[in-house]
């Protein structure tokens, strides 16, 4: 599978600064509804470590850079990278998405949702495709929120954002990705079930048994 180069193999400026800005954004907004507590679904625990701690974990492995976007009033406690807050009149995580994108320069930059706790930055890392957007679809279903995103990427989302559009499969699915479905994810550190979205408890108490075989294996 095709992978665009590390921030490393791009070469660095004078003085040592790399030329590649890689920037993560981490969508944290969810209210944990659905998994029935009465905290954010960021700080639901898996495996020993909180949601937002794993995304965080992951990205920072693969970026530069990494930023969390959530709703200004939700409760997430201290963070240790930037907070950007999504907007309020923001339908969804396509208005978090341009937000976060929006807020540093960079060269490419990784999105991922708290709610897909068995990405490993391995799994990830493969998604790079350079100028092109790779957009897993396991299930045949297209996953706009664990996936690469180039500036021009980002100026359609902001263009189609502004211009109205309030659906993140939509907007994306506009960019003409390439998209990798069951059989090329399964060939992915990870496999196919590395893409339990968890929204749910019993789908957390799932995640939670993957994890402990993972880490047994």
């Amino acid at each position: 599978m095709a992978r665009g180069p590390t921030a490393q193999e791009r070469g660095g400026q004078a003085g040592g600064l790399l030329s590649a800005r890689t920037l993560a954004v981490v969508l944290a907004g969810g209210r944990g509804t659905r998994l029935g507590g009465e905290m954010p679904k960021a700080l639901a625990v898996c495996g020993g470590r909180t949601l937002l701690a794993r995304a965080l974990a992951t990205c920072a492995a693969l970026c530069e850079r990494v930023l969390v976007v959530a709703p200004g009033e939700l409760a997430l406690g201290e963070i240790a990278v930037p907070r950007i807050a999504d907007p309020q009149e923001g339908a969804g995580p396509l208005a978090a998405i341009v937000a976060g994108l929006g807020a540093e320069a960079f060269d490419e930059a990784l999105v991922l949702a708290v709610d897909l706790p068995l990405l490993t930055s391995a799994t990830l890392g493969a998604l790079r495709g350079g100028a092109s957007l790779l957009l897993p679809a396991p299930g045949g279903i297209p996953q706009p929120l664990a996936a690469w995103y180039t500036p021009d990427a980002f100026a359609a989302l902001a263009a189609a954002y502004a211009a109205g559009e309030r659906s993140v499969s939509r907007a994306v699915n506009a960019l003409a990705p390439t998209l990798l479905r069951d059989a090329e994810l399964a060939k992915l550190p990870g496999g196919l079930a590395a893409w339990l979205n968890v929204n749910t408890p019993d789908e957390l108490a799932l995640a939670e048994r993957l994890l402990a075989a993972s880490e047994a294996a």
